[in-house]
C-alpha cells in the first residue's frame, strides 16, 4: 500500500498547487485559457472537502497498510512540501495577504495636499463634490470603497491590466463589500462578502456564484495627472497616502513610469498602453504613444463626433464629444506647442482639459466621454470586436 499511499499524497500536493496557481501567481501560459476561471473557481471552493477526502484516504492507508514506517518518514517528506505550498498560497502569496486593504483613508484640500502633482490620479465628480484617488495607492490596493456625495462607490484598479475602474457599490439597494481573491486571464478577481460570488475588475460582471450574470452599474471617472484634475477641481478632496504603506506606494509610482520594473517568472514584457472607449455597442481603440504625439485625432464613432486629445507633458490622455449644445459640430488642430488646441470654425483658443479660454465660444466645455488608459491586451481581452484608430 505504500505506493497508493504515495499517490494519494502527490494528489494533495497537486489539488494544493493547482488551486494556488490558479489565481495566485498564476503562469502566463494559464491565464491565456478561457477556462481559467472555472478551474480557480472549482478549486477554491472545493479545496477544503478534497483536503479532507484526500486525508481521510491517507490515514486508512497508514492504519490498514503494512508498510507504516515507511508511509511515515516519506509523509513528513511529503508533508513539509505540502505545508510550504500551502503557506505560500495561503498565508502569503494571496490577495488579502500580499495587497492588504488601507488602515486609514484621509482626504486633503489642495492647499493642504502633499502628494506629488505629478502623479496620475482617478478622480471622480458627482453632486458638487470631487475626489482624486492616487493610481499608485489603488494599484497597490487593488480596491478602494468609499463614498462622494452620498453615494457609495468602489475605486479599483487592476495592475496586470493598467487599468483603473469605478462602480456604484450599491446592488439591490445594499452596498457590497469585496475581498481581493488574485488574478484570472491578467486581471483582478474579487470575491463578494455577502454571496461569495467572483467579480471582475475590468467589466464589473460576476463572473461565478449565485450571482453570476449580474453587473455592478459604472461610475463615471476621469483619469489623469494630479495637475490636471486640480486645474477642472480646484476644490477636489485628495486621498493622502497612508503612512503604513509609503514604500510600496513609492515603488509602484516608480512603475507606472517606467522607472522601475518587477524581475519576477510571472510577469510578461509591457505591452502598449491605449486609450479605449465605448459608444453605444461600438468600442474603439487609440494608440497613447501615437495619440500623444499627434496631440489631436478628430473621429467619428457610431455617428458620435469624437475628439481625442493627447497630452504628452502629462502622459494624459482624453476623449470628448465634438458637439456644441446647439448641435453643431467642431473640428480641432493642436496649437504648435502642443500645449492647447484651436478649432477650424470659430478660431476659439481650447486647452487640452476641453475648456475654451479664449474667442467667440470662451467659457465653454466640451463634453468629456468615459475612457480608460490601460495596456493592449486587456482591453482586447475584454472588450470583443474593438477596433483600433489608422494613424
Amino acid at each position: 500500500m505504500l505506493t497508493q499511499f504515495l499517490i494519494v499524497f502527490v494528489v494533495l500536493i497537486l489539488a494544493e498547487l493547482v488551486k494556488g496557481l490558479s489565481a495566485n501567481g498564476t503562469p502566463p501560459v494559464l491565464q491565456r485559457f478561457s477556462w481559467q476561471m472555472g478551474l480557480a473557481h472549482v478549486m477554491w471552493s472545493n479545496i477544503g472537502r478534497i483536503r479532507i477526502v484526500l486525508a481521510l484516504g491517507l490515514l486508512a492507508l497508514l492504519v490498514l497498510g503494512e508498510a507504516r514506517i515507511a508511509m511515515i518518514a516519506s509523509g513528513v517528506v511529503l508533508g513539509a512540501l505540502w505545508y510550504g505550498i500551502y503557506w505560500l498560497f495561503n498565508r502569503y502569496w494571496v490577495g488579502r495577504f500580499k495587497f492588504p486593504a488601507i488602515r486609514q483613508m484621509v482626504f486633503k484640500t489642495a492647499a493642504e495636499n502633499a502628494v506629488d502633482p505629478s502623479i496620475q490620479v482617478i478622480g471622480v465628480a458627482h453632486e458638487g463634490k470631487a475626489k482624486a484617488f492616487p493610481a499608485n495607492m489603488v494599484h497597490f490596493h487593488h480596491q478602494l470603497p468609499d463614498e462622494i456625495g452620498g453615494q457609495p462607490i468602489w475605486v479599483t484598479y487592476c495592475g496586470l491590466c493598467r487599468a483603473g475602474r469605478v462602480y456604484d457599490l450599491n446592488l439591490d439597494g445594499t452596498p457590497l463589500s469585496f475581498t481581493l481573491v488574485g488574478a484570472i486571464s491578467f486581471n483582478a478577481v474579487f470575491r463578494d462578502h455577502r454571496t461569495g460570488s467572483w467579480w471582475r475588475q475590468e467589466t464589473g460582471e460576476c463572473a461565478k456564484g449565485p450571482l453570476k450574470g449580474r453587473a455592478l452599474d459604472d461610475f463615471g471617472f476621469e483619469q489623469m495627472s494630479l495637475s490636471n484634475w486640480l486645474a477642472k477641481h480646484p476644490d477636489t478632496e485628495i486621498l493622502q497616502y497612508d503612512p503604513a504603506f509609503i514604500k510600496p506606494y513609492t515603488f509602484i509610482n516608480k512603475m507606472l513610469k517606467y522607472e522601475a520594473s518587477v524581475p519576477a517568472w510571472h510577469m510578461q514584457e509591457r505591452p502598449p498602453l491605449v486609450l479605449g472607449l465605448h459608444v453605444g455597442d461600438a468600442a474603439r481603440a487609440y494608440d497613447l504613444v501615437q495619440l500623444q504625439n499627434r496631440v489631436v485625432v478628430n473621429d467619428s464613432l457610431n455617428e458620435t463626433p469624437l475628439l481625442l486629445v493627447g497630452d504628452k507633458a502629462s502622459d494624459d490622455a482624453f476623449a470628448y464629444d465634438r458637439r456644441l449644445e446647439d448641435g453643431s459640430v467642431l473640428d480641432f488642430v493642436a496649437a504648435e506647442d502642443g500645449a492647447g488646441m484651436t478649432d477650424s470654425g470659430t478660431g476659439s483658443t481650447w486647452t487640452l482639459l476641453g475648456q475654451c479660454t479664449d474667442g467667440p465660444l470662451a467659457g465653454t466645455h466640451l463634453r468629456a466621454l468615459q475612457s480608460y488608459k490601460q495596456y493592449v491586451r486587456s482591453w482586447i481581452e475584454f472588450h470583443k470586436g474593438t477596433d483600433f484608430y489608422t494613424f
